[in-house]
């Protein structure tokens, strides 16, 4: 390091020790002059343009008469000062006050990454650039989040502000001038705090009273971890530091605002648009964020040898000694994949492109419909997003384990909790494509194999009801857990979805059926875009990796579990029929339910089966719609479920 450098070092070292003072009394102020805050403004802007000066003298040979152009130019706050009237406010809750010293604080913070930069790299021929893509400026966001919720009261909204913030501390920009290895790591480390950061989102809307102050931060928040997910996946897929510098300079503006700007506690209605915005904020984030980071691990991984001429297609069973071979030949090389190739496993990238160009040939329309299936498809199929998103609605399903009653209730939740990981790691379903994050990844996806699967849910749900499909192995168990629950449930339900729901059954029978043909080279396979298309993967990732997801975004319009409720999944419906055997909603006394007036069960089902009316006419309810989720016995001390667990607890009772 030369003496230029550690000069540079110790003055922003200094400075931000200098900030830190600065924000501690002007967070603990509450009144002040006006002119107070634009003095306080000024003063960050001096300092931060010095740090500019002093390394463009050092590093850039410039004339030191840069000095009192910079310094007039931080003078303009103190300027301005003089037009306004100096009166006492109680300046964090004034929105222009707020917005300026958070402005001014993003300004010095990039003066002093830009004079890191100058002194160290990286030199990327753009000043907010190389501001912004080093690790100078990250470590201040670290501080600065640390700091604020140091000195903050702790509460669910400033863990969601410090996550925010701490999240972005480790985009891969950042460190762009290290190895490969810490930019791979620091990606996945700030994935995992997103993660964090959108648990405390769901968290305020579950436990806080509805507010202004609540919706304006979770959805400020949802917007720009969505617009960093987007930078990061431009700065994944070519190299562009354009988008993920601008969304977090215009993150941490945000960031600075929400900090310093105490918003109005003003109660409000939570309408379906706060929630629909909300949601599709949300989960566009975790597709674009599983799209981005594995297009990231990919390039990186193939400049390292690794995955080299696979990253173009979907891994499936038959490329795994081959992928192992490759792992083990390079043991003791320091690589991002080794160990971690299984969480990437294609290129969502490379696939969506070739899909739109082979598809052009089938015109625009539909070029662009098949490319946007195959992104959405890519994204949600790696392993690498059904572990994130699994972590993160366990720890939502958790939270309804919190608040059920019924024992019964609660050891189903910690059940749903255990059940995805080990069905899409071992059980072989639909198809060798990773269509569940995993699934054939230990045992092949054959006819043998997927047809012992089915086996073994046709008989887990003859014993235990659909709900071993609906509401323990499929996803919709995490995702419809959520904040929004009980304010999305169907007010009533249609006598057309019991009969539509036979048709929806069609094209999984045909899917199955050409499969077991195919198999058997009875039937080719069709070719789509230049490659064969095999029906039961397009069945499967047509359903739970796309209408799925649409439901999912429009939860506000079509209410939780659609597809049971509308029948549009043509399995649930097929696992429904077993609740037949022995599953039922049972009265313990029916004749309290033909007396009720209350009918709290009906209220409760999410489904909106008329269980009150079965009760009384059979003194059971097992509909094969019903998915097991136990809101009606939640509601209803008078019902109970009843499935092979009730007989083997008599039986040994008595």
């Amino acid at each position: 390091m030369s003496p230029h450098q550690l000069a540079i070092l110790v003055y922003i070292i200094g400075m931000m020790a200098i900030d830190l003072v600065i924000f501690y009394f002007s967070v603990k102020i509450e009144m002040t002059s006006k002119r107070g805050i634009f003095f306080l403004s000024s003063i960050l802007l001096y300092m931060g343009v010095e740090a500019v000066d002093i390394s463009l003298i050092l590093f850039k040979n410039m004339s030191v008469y840069v000095e009192p152009i910079s310094l007039l130019l931080a003078s303009v706050p103190i300027i301005l000062s003089t037009t306004v009237k100096d009166t006492r406010i109680e300046w964090r809750r004034n929105a222009q006050l707020s917005l300026l010293y958070a402005l001014t604080v993003v300004v010095d913070e990039l003066a002093m990454g830009y004079a890191f930069s100058l002194a160290f790299g990286p030199h990327l021929g753009n000043p907010i650039i190389d501001s912004v893509s080093n690790i100078a400026f990250g470590f201040m966001m670290m501080v600065d989040a640390i700091f604020f919720l140091i000195f903050s009261v702790r509460d669910i909204k400033e863990w969601a502000l410090f996550t925010f913030a701490f999240s972005m501390a480790f985009l891969p920009n950042i460190y762009i001038d290290l190895s490969k290895f810490a930019e791979f790591y620091a990606s996945i480390i700030s994935n995992i705090i997103m993660v964090i950061n959108i648990i405390m989102l769901y968290l305020m809307e579950i436990r806080s009273n509805i507010s202004s102050r609540i919706q304006i931060i979770s959805l400020t928040l949802a917007f720009f971890n969505l617009f960093m997910m987007v930078g990061l996946t431009g700065f994944s897929a070519f190299m562009n530091f354009y988008l993920i510098s601008l969304s977090m300079l215009l993150s941490m503006v945000a960031y600075f605002l929400l900090t310093f700007y105490k918003i109005g506690e003003r109660r409000i209605t939570k309408t379906w648009k706060y929630l629909f915005s909300f949601l599709v904020l949300i989960n566009a984030t975790e597709i674009i964020m599983a799209f981005g980071e594995t297009v990231l691990a990919l390039i990186l991984g193939m400049s390292g040898g690794i995955m080299k001429g696979m990253s173009t297609h979907i891994i499936t069973h038959n490329d795994m000694p081959s992928i192992n071979h490759m792992a083990n030949s390079m043991q003791g090389i320091p690589h991002p994949f080794t160990g971690l190739w299984w969480l990437f496993p294609m290129n969502p990238l490379s696939m969506t492109l070739s899909a739109y160009h082979s598809a052009l040939i089938s015109g625009e329309l539909f070029a662009f419909f098949w490319s946007s299936f195959i992104a959405i498809m890519m994204a949600t199929m790696t392993p690498y997003y059904v572990i994130m998103m699994g972590a993160e609605m366990a720890f939502l399903v958790y939270e309804r384990f919190r608040t059920v009653k019924t024992g019964k209730v609660k050891t189903w939740t910690l059940i749903i909790i255990l059940g995805i990981p080990l069905f899409v790691v071992y059980v072989p379903y639909y198809t060798s494509y990773y269509i569940f994050g995993m699934s054939g990844m230990i045992f092949p996806v054959t006819l043998l194999s997927f047809s012992i699967s089915i086996l073994i849910i046709v008989f887990a749900s003859s014993l235990f009801g659909r709900r071993v499909y609906c509401n323990l192995t499929c996803m919709a168990a995490h995702m419809w857990t959520n904040a929004f629950y009980d304010q999305f449930k169907a007010k009533r339900s249609s006598k057309i979805w019991d009969y539509l729901r036979w048709l929806f059954l069609i094209p999984m029978i045909v899917a199955f059926t050409l499969y077991v043909l195919s198999d058997f080279h009875v039937w080719a396979q069709p070719v789509i875009a230049g490659k064969p298309l095999n029906p039961l993967d397009f069945y499967g990732m047509f359903t739970l990796n796309y209408v799925w997801w649409f439901f999912y975004f429009t939860t506000p319009v079509f209410g939780i579990y659609s597809c049971a409720r509308q029948g549009w999944c043509g399995f649930g419906t097929f696992s429904g029929i077993f609740n037949k055997v022995l599953f039922k909603i049972r009265a313990r006394d029916p004749s309290l339910c033909r007396n009720c007036k209350a009918h709290s069960c009906d209220d409760a089902c999410p489904i909106k089966i008329p269980i009150s009316s079965d009760v009384t006419k059979k003194g059971f309810s097992n509909r094969i719609t019903c998915v097991g989720c136990g809101d009606c016995i939640e509601g209803c001390d008078n019902l109970e479920i009843i499935d092979i667990s009730s007989y083997l607890h008599r039986n040994k009772g008595s």
